[in-house]
């Protein structure tokens, strides 16, 4: 009976040795995946094109991945005040930008593109691209911030003859300090996301080492009235502990500009 305890406690331990590490590298979340690129020629893509949905895995790094996607946004508008500064129009700069990022692969590439080709598109019917970068923005309200602000832009030194280079490098500027602060933020909440998971798998861990040892929990947790009361009360507990934390991490992350 010792000898089966102990061996129940090193495998115990291994599993939890396992989860440590699963943990500290982050989640087994795989970190190289990128989406694929596009088939055809990038001039001759299609808009629709890009309404592609990635992989799972794919979408959930990126999407966590706030300050490499701002950083992106902050090189497009560099590259754009770049363009305007050697004597590019607006429109042509456009196209030369939707040319270039056409050739990316990761999601905020394909929203640059996206957007780039939406603003001439609506040039070529007759529009302005204010109007194409604000009809963007409302059909991607992941990054409408990016897209509006940038419309404004267009509009305010159009309206008012101020030099849209300048404008574009302090819209750039404010977007670096974003990624900036999105990176430390990242930082700071490591240990408050992996105390989470750990939450996460503690009461199967628990469960687990009582089967182990002999216990047998889930007969008394099934069989036993007491037993499914407390069941119950700890599913109830454990589904509230992953909503408030997820609640609070949310609403944490949400305070950093895109």
């Amino acid at each position: 009976m010792v000898s089966a305890a102990l061996a129940a406690l090193a495998a115990l331990a291994v599993l939890l040795a396992g989860a440590a590490a699963w943990l500290w590298l982050g989640g087994g979340n795989a970190g190289g995946h990128r989406l694929p690129m596009p088939p055809g020629h990038p001039g001759s893509l299609p808009h629709d094109a890009f309404a592609r949905r990635p992989a799972r895995r794919t979408l959930r790094r990126e999407r966590t991945d706030h300050a490499a996607d701002t950083e992106e946004y902050a090189k497009f508008l560099r590259q754009l005040a770049a363009l305007l500064r050697a004597g590019t129009g607006p429109a042509a700069a456009f196209g030369l930008l939707a040319e270039l990022w056409a050739r990316g692969s990761t999601r905020t590439a394909i929203d640059l593109y996206s957007g780039a080709s939406r603003a001439l598109a609506q040039v070529h019917t007759g529009g302005t691209l204010q109007q194409g970068l604000a009809a963007h923005a409302a059909a991607h309200l992941g990054n409408r911030r990016l897209w509006t602000r940038l419309a404004w832009c267009l509009a305010i030194c159009e309206e008012s003859g101020a030099a849209l280079a300048e404008l574009l490098d302090t819209l750039a500027e404010d977007a670096e300090t974003a990624a900036d602060m999105h990176r430390a933020l990242h930082s700071a909440l490591a240990g408050p996301r992996a105390t989470s998971r750990l939450l996460t798998f503690l009461p199967g861990i628990g469960l687990g080492l009582g089967q182990l040892l002999g216990i047998n929990p889930l007969a008394v947790l099934t069989t036993h009235p007491a037993g499914r009361i407390a069941l119950v009360a700890g599913a109830c507990l454990w589904l509230g502990n992953r909503w408030w934390c997820g609640r609070m991490l949310r609403a944490i992350t949400n305070k950093v500009p895109s």
